[in-house]
């Protein structure tokens, strides 16, 4: 039974998430693993039902951002292993620990704090984390980066399970610095790899696609995964993509205003003659950006018609081709619908942003229902 009276949803494709799982594996070199990134609710698509899916579909790991997101995924169920990519606290280690969840290393404090934590028979899981040139988290090479990873592999209670790096720039044509900072990974990995830690890793989504062989031994699979590409530099013709989410709602009013009618907050819009217009019940509120307003525009029966006046908190008004028109239309923001398709790669060039955010933003308000052979098989607010 549906939990949502509102016909706004974001319709999440687990065929194409399955789709595009399966050509990176194609693709990568033999026995890569695969990290489907999940994080920031896995970008939008909804965390638990994408993880699970996922797992599923054969990946090996899942990754996080910080470690109430893996919890969030513990507690709804979802039992594989799971790599918190950004910082841990001290107070975070132990149930950490506890929940079998793997933290990124990279400050001497935490493994200090590690090694006080009490004793387990249950090994804290770790992947160290150096920084060749992204210059966000990490070790830099200055802080010996050898004498790190023997120090971890010294440390009672730790298991070194990887050895880890993240490209700056290998979303861009030029790869001259993504080469530098594989260059420079390469010899920290090559030790670590001899002191027998056993995941060397430093590919995200761009790397997979353009340079696969400079993954390492994981490829932690993030935009790409649904079906968007990480920039218009990465060479998209190697690898045929399909989008998982598809933002949908329908129209709760149709009426035929007269002229000179303004339409919305501040009347930017005002209408020329007797035109027929559709309210939907989105708004910014929902993630469609109020800086859409005058930009974007929608499907409606296979065609695109503009979003006129200011986009409201709740909701926002499209023009209605024709003369005929009854509430209840589907009309599509992000997807297909027919032969058209609005991407999220339209909506971010309207907001001067990637693709990334316009799916991150969408909120938590707007349900994700999973869709798997035609059929809508689950939705997030039934998910735990």
């Amino acid at each position: 039974m549906s939990l949502y009276y509102r016909p706004t949803i974001a319709e999440i494709s687990l065929d194409a998430l399955g789709h595009n799982i399966a050509a990176f594996r194609r693709h990568m070199p033999t026995g890569t693993l695969l990290m489907a990134s999940v994080k920031a609710n896995a970008y939008g698509h909804g965390a638990a039902g994408i993880a699970r899916e996922a797992l599923a579909c054969g990946v090996d790991y899942l990754g996080v951002a910080f470690l109430d997101e893996a919890l969030q995924l513990r507690r709804k169920g979802i039992r594989g292993p799971i790599l918190v990519l950004g910082y841990v606290p001290p107070e975070g280690l132990e149930i950490a620990r506890e929940q079998e969840i793997t933290i990124a290393l990279f400050r001497e404090d935490i493994l200090a704090a590690i090694a006080m934590l009490p004793a387990s028979a249950q090994r804290l899981k770790v992947h160290i984390k150096l920084d060749t040139g992204m210059g966000r988290l990490g070790l830099l090479p200055e802080q010996d980066w050898r004498g790190f990873i023997r120090r971890v592999l010294a440390t009672s209670g730790v298991e070194v399970e990887g050895v880890f790096t993240h490209f700056a720039r290998a979303d861009e044509r030029d790869k001259s610095y993504t080469r530098l900072q594989h260059d420079r990974f390469v010899e920290a990995a090559e030790y670590a790899r001899a002191q027998g830690v056993p995941i060397i890793h430093s590919g995200n989504s761009a790397t997979g696609i353009d340079t696969p062989d400079w993954a390492g031994g994981m490829l932690r699979l993030g935009i790409s995964m649904y079906g968007l590409y990480p920039s218009g530099e990465v060479e998209g013709s190697s690898l045929a993509l399909q989008p998982v989410l598809r933002l949908k709602t329908q129209t709760v009013m149709v009426k035929s205003a007269p002229p000179d009618w303004g339409i919305s907050y501040g009347t930017r819009y005002v209408t020329s003659g007797r035109e027929w217009i559709g309210t939907l019940p989105i708004g910014y509120a929902d993630g469609y950006s109020r800086m859409l307003t005058g930009k974007a525009e929608a499907l409606l029966r296979g065609q695109r018609v503009p979003i006129l006046g200011t986009i409201c908190m709740d909701q926002c008004m499209i023009a209605i081709p024709g003369d005929v028109a009854e509430p209840g239309e589907e009309v599509v923001l992000i997807g297909r619908q027919g032969d058209e398709t609005i991407s999220a790669e339209e909506i971010a060039d309207h907001l001067g942003t990637i693709n990334y955010e316009v799916t991150c933003m969408l909120a938590d308000r707007v349900p994700r229902v999973y869709v798997k052979d035609g059929q809508h098989v689950a939705d997030n607010r039934l998910l735990g």
